[in-house]
């Protein structure tokens, strides 16, 4: 029987983030063996993504992380907007990289792939601020040799110019039966009802959530389906997003 599958996707992690928001899920990760994809911003300067007193050792916290088995993807690279360029998804009107030259976007990729690997987390997946990218980004992302983007339509992965998507639609478990869904969560702006949600959701589905490494490998099990649902949810996304600023 064909069931929808899940990750938990964290955005905005820095080392002054709102830890005391996000320690419930790391304790979920150890309480139910749970791989989690956190975006990781290698040099955070945008002073909006300073929530609460930075927390001791945090590329150590980070490195624990990979141990256990979690996904690191390479939030931009210091998170600061600048361009109103709606990127490739047209999902918003800001970007860090969308609309700046090749020459731009990839010496700041390269910039934040070089922290990330000098401190041993770096991994070949890249989540945009704003999920906002264009032509150039996933041309310079490819020469830097990433893999995977967590963004795009539909439900199922598929190829991004040279890197595989992994679609992220929702910002709750929403789904339409079938397909692959990261629930993409920002814990500086969760609610504490928020929170127990979806912790109580993953507890009661822990069998239905996968790492990211799983969902990149999932395909659609009839041929058509992955296409048809990203024309079918390309639009409502949008929207969507419109409404919630």
């Amino acid at each position: 029987m064909v069931v929808p599958k899940f990750i938990l996707r964290f955005d905005d992690i820095t080392p002054e983030m709102a830890w005391s928001r996000f320690d419930p899920f790391d304790e979920l990760s150890m309480d139910q063996d749970l791989p989690l994809l956190v975006g990781i911003v290698p040099n955070c300067l945008d002073q909006t993504l300073v929530v609460e007193p930075a927390r001791d050792a945090f590329w150590d916290t980070v490195r624990g992380w990979v141990d256990r088995g979690w996904s690191i993807a390479q939030h931009g690279y210091t998170h600061q907007y600048v361009t109103e360029h709606p990127g490739l998804l047209r999902l918003g009107s800001k970007s860090e990289l969308a609309g700046l030259s090749y020459e731009e976007q990839f010496a700041k990729l390269q910039a934040g792939k070089t922290i990330l690997q000098q401190q041993g987390v770096w991994q070949p997946v890249f989540m945009a601020p704003s999920h906002s990218f264009d032509e150039a980004t996933l041309r310079a992302l490819a020469d830097l040799d990433f893999k995977y983007l967590t963004d795009g339509c539909g439900v199922y992965p598929y190829k991004f110019g040279a890197l595989t998507a992994v679609p992220q639609l929702f910002a709750t478990p929403l789904h339409f039966g079938f397909g692959v869904y990261s629930i993409c969560l920002h814990v500086n702006t969760l609610s504490e009802a928020e929170i127990d949600r979806i912790v109580g959701f993953v507890k009661k589905n822990r069998s239905r959530f996968i790492s990211f490494e799983e969902a990149a490998s999932v395909r659609t099990p009839v041929p058509g389906v992955a296409m048809a649902m990203r024309f079918l949810t390309s639009t409502p996304l949008r929207a969507m997003r419109r409404l919630r600023g």
